[in-house]
C-alpha cells in the first residue's frame, strides 16, 4: 500500500479543469463552430433570411453556450470541492484492490474498476469515474513508482489510459 499526501492549490484546480475542458471540447469542436460561423456569415452577406440562417445562428449560439457552460460548471464545482478540503490537502491511499481519498471534506474508498479512464497531463492526472466526474491527482506529490502503480492498476482493472 502507498500513502501520498496531496497538496492542492487554486492553480492546480484551474489547470485540471482547463485540461478536462480542452479534452472534452477539443480543437474539432472549434473547427465545427468556425464552419457554422462561416456558413452563417456567407448566407447573411448574400441577403439570405431563410430558416437555414436561423438554424445556423442557433447552432452557433448553442455551441458557444455549451463550451462556456462546460467550463464554468466544472470550474465552480471543482473550486467548491477545493475549498471544502480546508487546507487544500488530501490523503491518497492506493493498494492492489482499491484507492482511498480522504480530506477534511470526507473520505471515499473505491475499487480500481470504478476508474473508467486515467487522463495524463503534465501537471496533474484526472481519474474519471464517468464522463463528467473526475478526481484530480497533482503530480508534484506523486513519485514515479506510485505513478506506475496507478497506471498498472487502472489498466489491469479495465480502465483506459490516455
Amino acid at each position: 500500500m502507498h500513502e501520498i499526501a496531496l497538496k492542492y492549490s487554486d492553480t492546480i484546480v484551474r489547470q485540471a479543469v482547463l485540461s478536462f475542458w480542452w479534452r472534452v471540447v477539443g480543437f474539432r469542436f472549434f473547427i465545427a463552430l468556425g464552419m457554422v460561423a462561416i456558413g452563417l456569415v456567407s448566407l447573411l452577406r448574400t441577403g439570405d433570411r431563410s430558416w437555414i440562417v436561423g438554424v445556423l445562428a442557433s447552432a452557433l449560439a448553442l455551441g458557444m453556450a455549451f463550451i462556456v457552460a462546460l467550463y464554468v460548471i466544472h470550474y465552480r464545482n471543482s473550486m467548491q470541492k477545493f475549498q471544502a478540503l480546508g487546507k487544500g490537502q488530501a490523503l491518497l491511499k492506493v493498494s492492489t484492490t482499491e484507492l482511498t481519498l480522504s480530506s477534511g471534506a470526507g473520505s471515499a474508498t473505491l475499487p480500481w474498476c470504478a476508474v473508467a479512464e486515467l487522463w495524463q497531463f503534465k501537471t496533474c492526472w484526472l481519474l474519471l469515474f464517468s464522463k463528467a466526474q473526475f478526481v484530480t491527482l497533482p503530480l508534484v506529490d506523486i513519485n514515479a513508482e506510485v505513478q506506475t502503480f496507478i497506471v498498472d492498476r487502472v489498466r489491469n482493472s479495465g480502465g483506459k489510459i490516455s
